[in-house]
Order: structure tokens, then sequence, then C-alpha cells
């Protein structure tokens, strides 16, 4: 009597639990229905819009900081044959596919709450199938690539992993998965030399925890990723897509599960260097967290960059063995930065109006001119006396004027060339401080000059930065 009543509960239980299990499917990133005569399409914002350097007055002008160079989208719209299918996608946090109409349709990409098209392309889209559109590079370079979500599942125990490189300014870049503690130097990369804009092919891997690190094409010293902690399931399907970071030399990532979630990967590091350029003796040692940068350094002299964490990293400063002030923003992640070492450590200067010696913090925009047939450049015034404005020209065409003491101008585009002369004038002087002539600028390279020391005794130096 019983017997039809506990099998009508059991089959009412089971549809339940199926209807809870389509919903934990749903809330990981599938579509809101199960139409096989439709199919699904996603947005991804690669284009990683913190890349842009801050406008911090006390380091960074705030005209002019990013020009002729790349920055990213905060957020972006997609429209099917003219119909909004997706909107306020922001990096890395559209993880919901949208249920479409299959066939030859016309794709583009807006900037939120813009009509004006930033990209057009022609996509046919399959029955039942599942599609991501994955948008990347710069403002006024923006790049689409469709990425087909059917990849069948590997073997138990299994994961499948393909690279897209979508990080404009980084080039040719390898990719390895070790473990935690294998050394680089005897790694296999997962993907080598993985080029701007190219999708990799599936690679399979073991179920895991693994380490990523990414480096430039066949130069394992040159780290531009370095993170652990990246669990990948047993039969996931997952794409690696490398994005821009800060100060366009280091990159972050996101991991996209195929018709799941979505997983940043952001770099916890920073790239540092130091410029020592006292007014007088004094030996400058720089530390962040247990990371020395220099030690012992002399006046005047440009360290090379060093990779730093960003978290619980405090920063040290000694000149001639007494601590030093440091000023500016601290070392955010995916950013590269200069520890600029200025003032005197005469007593006699500075009781003329002299700093002590000190430290500032310089923001570094390392990303090449988006016109690579243009040089980028700046000028940074590193004078020991407050009151001391600099302006530079090439070739007598003005690039920067009135930068205080202690500050960076913007980057500003000029031609290359093989015979350009340099020079940098303090403010109220006829003669300039510095000239260097005969300089060779090249296309598409980025460039900095310091100028240091005291107005009485200036050095100046031209440093290529990227």
């Amino acid at each position: 009597m019983t017997a039809a009543p506990t099998r009508r509960f059991v089959g009412t239980l089971l549809m339940g639990f199926a209807g809870c299990l389509l919903g934990l499917l749903q809330a990981c990133g599938d579509a809101g229905t199960n139409d096989r005569t439709k199919a699904q399409i996603r947005l991804v914002n690669a284009t990683n819009p913190a890349t842009n350097p801050a406008t911090n007055p006390a380091t960074n002008p705030p005209t002019n900081t990013i020009t002729g160079a790349s920055v990213g989208y905060a957020e972006l719209a997609l429209r099917l044959d003219n119909v909004l299918q997706q909107g306020q996608v922001s990096y890395g946090n559209n993880a919901i596919y949208a249920e479409v109409d299959d066939g030859s349709s016309s794709l583009t990409l807006h900037n939120q709450n813009s009509a004006t098209a930033l990209l057009t392309a022609s996509t046919s889209l399959g029955k039942g199938r599942y599609y991501t559109s994955l948008a990347f590079g710069s403002a006024g370079a923006l790049r689409q690539t469709l990425l087909d979500d059917n990849q069948g599942e590997p073997e138990a125990n299994r994961a499948l992993v393909r690279v897209v490189n979508a990080a404009p300014d980084g080039g040719a870049l390898d990719v390895f998965l070790t473990g935690a503690d294998e050394a680089l130097e005897t790694a296999v990369p997962l993907q080598a030399a993985a080029a701007y804009g190219s999708v990799g092919g599936w690679l399979a891997v073991a179920s895991t925890g693994w380490r990523l690190r990414v480096t430039a094409a066949n130069n394992r010293a040159d780290v531009r990723l370095d993170t652990t902690g990246i669990n990948l399931a047993s039969r996931q399907i997952a794409t690696l897509v490398l994005t821009p970071g800060r100060g366009g030399v280091l990159t972050s990532a996101l991991l996209l599960t195929q018709r799941g979630s979505i997983t940043r990967l952001d770099n916890a590091q920073a790239r540092v260097r130091v410029v020592s350029g006292l007014d007088g003796a004094g030996a400058v040692t720089a530390r962040v967290g247990a990371n020395t940068l220099v030690e012992g350094a002399a006046s005047p002299s440009v360290g090379s960059y060093a990779l730093v964490p960003t978290a619980n990293a405090p920063v040290s400063l000694t000149v001639a063995g007494a601590v030093a002030a440091v000023s500016g923003p601290e070392p955010t992640a995916g950013a590269d930065l200069t520890l600029l070492v200025h003032g005197s450590t005469s007593s006699t200067a500075q009781q003329a109006g002299d700093w002590a010696p000190r430290g500032t913090w310089i923001d570094d925009d390392n990303r090449p001119p988006t016109d690579l047939t243009q040089v980028r450049i700046r000028l940074v015034n590193g004078l020991s006396n407050a009151q001391d404005n600099l302006a530079m020209t090439a070739d007598f065409s003005t690039l920067g004027g009135r930068v205080a003491a202690g500050t960076a101008s913007g980057y500003a585009l000029t031609a290359p060339g093989t015979t350009i002369t340099l020079r940098v004038t303090r403010e109220g002087d006829s003669a300039p401080l510095f000239t260097a002539s005969g300089q060779t600028l090249l296309a598409g390279a980025t460039y900095t000059v310091f100028v240091v020391g005291s107005a009485a005794d200036s050095v100046g130096i031209v440093r290529r930065d990227r």
C-alpha cells in the first residue's frame, strides 16, 4: 500500500536534487537555460584597467603621465547585431553565458554606456555550442578573439590547459607550471614563446596544485609572474590568459574554466630600482622587506630592477649609516618604480636650502609607445634643492617643463634618431645644466633622463628603460 507513494517521494526528491545541481552549475558560470537550439556566449574583459599609472602629484604630474602608452577599459559591453547581450563587464568578472540565436552575426564591443563600437568582427555561432569573446589589448588598439568552449574532457586525474598571451606590452612569454619548490632552471615550459594575441593548443597536465611562473621568452631570469596555489581539478578544462601589469613589464593572469568560473591570478610583486643621486659622499643602502636593492651604493648610480613583494614589506633607506626618510606611494603590485635618493650630505648646503638625504618613489611606466615609430621619454629631477625646477628639450623641441625637484615629468613623444641633442635647463638660467649631444633614441623605446646632484655640480644620465 505504501510502495507507490514511496516511489513518488523518491522520484520527487531526485528531481529536486537535479534542480539544485543545475542551479549550482549555473552559479559556476553555465548558461541560464538548457535550450540546445541556442548558442551561448560570454564576454571576458582581459584589458586590465588597473595598469593605469597613478597620477600622484608628488611623483607624477596629473598631465601627460601616460602619453603614447596603452591602458585598459574599466567596463565593456558586447552586442550581437546591435542587440546588447552583456554589459558592465569589468576585468575578469564575468562567468555567465548569454543565450543567443545561432548563425552568423556582427559582434561589436563597446565602452560601457557608449553606442560607438570599439571593435567589430563577423562571427558564426553554432547551435548548442559555447563561446567566450575574449577582449584584450589597449585603448585604441582593442582586440578580440572568440574562444571555442566545447573541448571534450580529459581522462580522470588530468586537466587540459591552453595559454593566451593578452599582455600587449609584454613581448613573447614562456609559461611554466611546476612544483612549488622546483627550480625554474630545470623546468620545461608548458608554453614557450607565446606571442601577443596567440592562442595555444590544449595541453594535458596532472590535476594537482601548481606554481605558475611566466618569464620573457628564452630568459628565465626575467620573471614576469610568480604565484602558487594554482589548483587544477580532475577533468578541468581551463584557458590561462596572461594580462598586462601596471608598469608594462610584469603580468597578471586569468584562469577561465570552460563553461565555468573565472579565477584572478593577480601579481603580488613589483619591480623596483634605486637611483643614487646625492650631492656629496654617502653610501646608500635600500631594502624592501628582506630584499636588498643596493648596499653601499655611491652617487651617481642607477641600479637594476629587482622583484620585491608588495604585501607586508617595509621599506628602509640609510645614507652613510643614518636612516633617511622615504616619501611617495610605496610599491604596488605589478608596478615598476624608481626609488630616487637625492639631497645633500653637506650641512652647509642644507643650511643654504638643500634637502637632507631622502628617498622619493617615482612611478615608472615602461610600456613602449603605441606608435612604435616614436620614442617615449621623460625627465626626472633629482637635484638637491627644492627650488630648482627643470625643463628638457630634444633638438630644441620642448619635452617637459617646470619639473620640480623630486618629481618626474610626464612621458612625451619625440622622433627617433642617432644625432639627437638633449638639453636640460634650470628655470631662470640661460645655459643648460646638462647637454647630451649625438644621442641615439630608438623607435619604439622608452627612456628616462635623470639629472642629479646639485645645480652647481649636476650629472645627467640617459637611461633606456624598455
